[in-house]
């Protein structure tokens, strides 16, 4: 093995990739931005064991602006390698592609041409066709590995899920994390498989006809295994999160190394879009905020793919800016967050729960129906203080087709100190009825996973540290959070059962529910091909005093309603006659088509005449 050095304004364009890069069949370039060091080697490792030697160091060469390269012959895909700082300290690559060992171990060279990709005709899911499912992948299955998710694949695509959205992939500090601790984020996590095996996860959905989205995280960096800083100027010197370091989007290459991230997992990983967390949490006083940059870098890559892809912001309440079209008549971001719904429709089943620091009303969950969101930016204004309070209700939504909404999200269901599910803290009734409000909504909807089962396995937050004063913080940290809530009982984040409680066994599984959202979803597919199922058709009544809500969509034809009572379990009966039902199309009580009376919660869909 040895390394050859040249100087940088001589070498291809493929020579100025940062990371490592395999140039030929067993040489790889190095290259590393780390304009905080004097001097940096490159030392290959070897493991036998635990124990952990350096085989090999190179110095490697400065371009004099913060760039250090070498490359290397013999050194295949599999080598493990590290960085070692005029600090002494050796350290994992920023660009690392495989963190085999973990946040603290040695990089890995990949090979990024080795899969063979058989999605080549893939095009991609229209927006207005998205049903989105969330999953945490180490939960999703008995084993929690990327190829172990396939073999469930083809029960999604007859529930009638056409995208599935992976909590953030990037690698993070032990054995089980939510994934918003990530600090290596050009590597999937190393908990559920290799890269190749998550290409394969991948090209597996897109021949079953199902988009890939993943969560990714730029605004913060995790609190464990966080070299960056040693490297270069990675962390704001202006801006703090509540949940790691912010990333100083002041320096051009920082700047490169997210946009550099959002084109890796289009094109190394063939995702169909992203979702990119707390957008709200990006701090940028640029004119051209790093929020822009990426939806332009992401409609280049689009463009050159001619594939349909999605970029997604969470704000969680209604930002207009993110989804109104640019200056120019550009797209903006395909779609937002929005949890105003969910939260009321939480508000309302139950007033002592609070999954969130915004205040809900009870009276709120009419204004989220007709409106789709409660409160807006800046400052979380709420609607009826909104200009669109005072606009005719049929006009002024379209922003509608841009929202993802849903009736659990793994925030709604991890912050409770439980992991509880809204079945658990209200019905099931109750949830199959709210069910028809978010599936047969204009919006995009999204399922949580199990939450098509009504499954009583929990999912409380969980997170794993090396670290033993960083496990104390996040497990006091999490009650600090949320003190109104009970917390007895509830697991640590740091319990090893808190992760394994939230794999779903048969026996927790409610088929009726199934069988419901089957239904919903499949008649969701009928109205969005007849383009019945869009917001100039849409038509709102909420009725407080007896819990009813109704969307009624009006065409030519006539009218579909869908009705839906949400009401407690000792609910005063409600005579059917009271509810104008006309010709009955699907009811959510299986036991009765047609019931005489709604003793309690429940959802009837039906058609009349103009």
């Amino acid at each position: 093995m040895s390394s050859v050095n040249e100087p940088l304004d001589s070498t291809p364009l493929s020579d100025t990739i940062l990371g490592s890069t395999l140039i030929g069949e067993n040489a790889t370039r190095f290259r590393v931005w780390a304009a905080n060091c004097q001097s940096v080697n490159l030392e290959i490792i070897e493991l036998s064991g635990d124990l952990e030697t350096v085989r090999e160091r190179y110095p490697m060469e400065s371009d004099n602006k913060g760039f250090f390269s070498t490359t290397v012959t013999d050194c295949p895909a599999g080598t493990l390698y590290r960085f070692q700082l005029d600090n002494g300290m050796g350290r994992p690559d920023p660009r690392s592609k495989s963190q085999p060992y973990g946040v603290h171990g040695p990089s890995a060279v990949v090979d990024s041409d080795r899969f063979q990709w058989t999605d080549q005709h893939w095009t991609g899911i229209e927006k207005k066709n998205l049903v989105i499912y969330e999953l945490h992948l180490g939960s999703f299955t008995p084993t929690g590995t990327y190829l172990a998710a396939i073999e469930q694949l083809d029960d999604l695509v007859k529930l009638g899920i056409t995208a599935v959205e992976f909590l953030p992939l990037a690698q993070c500090p032990g054995n089980w994390n939510w994934g918003y601790d990530g600090v290596n984020y050009f590597a999937p996590s190393n908990n559920f498989g290799t890269p190749d095996e998550l290409k394969c996860l991948v090209n597996a959905c897109h021949d079953r006809g199902l988009a890939v989205i993943n969560d990714v995280v730029y605004n913060h960096v995790g609190p464990e295994g966080n070299y960056l800083a040693e490297f270069a100027p990675y962390r704001s010197p202006k801006f703090n999160t509540p949940w790691g370091d912010a990333l100083n989007f002041e320096h051009a290459e920082v700047r490169q190394f997210v946009l550099d991230n959002v084109s890796y997992w289009i094109d190394e990983f063939h995702f169909d879009g992203l979702r990119l967390d707390a957008v709200h949490y990006m701090f940028d006083d640029r004119e051209y905020h790093i929020l822009g940059e990426i939806r332009d870098s992401f409609r280049k890559i689009e463009t050159a793919k001619n594939r349909r892809t999605h970029l997604i912001g969470e704000s969680n309440i209604y930002d207009e800016d993110l989804i109104n079209p640019t200056a120019n008549g550009d797209p903006n971001y395909d779609a937002i967050w929005s949890d105003c719904l969910m939260h009321s429709i939480y508000k309302h089943g139950n007033p002592e729960i609070r999954l969130t620091d915004r205040h809900y009303e009870e009276n709120d969950l009419s204004e989220a129906i007709e409106h789709a969101y409660v409160f807006s930016t800046p400052g979380a204004i709420r609607v009826t203080d909104s200009i669109r309070k005072k606009q005719n209700p049929t006009d002024g939504r379209d922003y509608v087709d841009s929202l993802i909404i849903a009736l659990q999200t793994h925030d709604s269901v991890g912050n409770h100190p439980h992991g509880k599910r809204l079945h658990q803290l209200t019905s099931t009734q109750y949830q199959r009825s709210a069910a028809g409000l978010i599936l047969l909504y204009p919006s995009i909807p999204m399922i949580f996973m199990g939450e098509e089962w009504s499954t009583n396995a929990p999912f409380p937050f969980f997170a794993d540290f090396e670290d033993p004063s960083l496990r104390k913080a996040v497990d006091q940290g999490r009650r600090n959070e949320y003190p109104h809530h009970d917390w007895d009982g509830s697991p640590l984040p740091s319990d090893p059962t808190a992760f394994s409680s939230t794999r779903s066994q048969p026996n927790d599984l409610n088929p009726e529910t199934h069988r419901w959202y089957k239904t919903l979803l499949s008649l969701r597919k009928r109205l969005i091909q007849d383009e019945t199922l869009i917001a100039k058709n849409l038509r709102t009544h909420s009725d407080l005093e007896k819990s009813v809500f109704k969307l009624i969509y009006k065409t030519a034809g006539g009218s579909l309603h869908i009705c839906s009572r949400l009401a407690g379990l000792n609910a005063t009966p409600l005579p059917l006659e009271t509810m104008d039902v006309g010709d009955m199309l699907f009811s959510s009580n299986y036991e009765s088509e047609r019931p005489t009376e709604l003793t309690g919660s429940h959802c009837l869909i039906w058609t009349s005449k103009t």
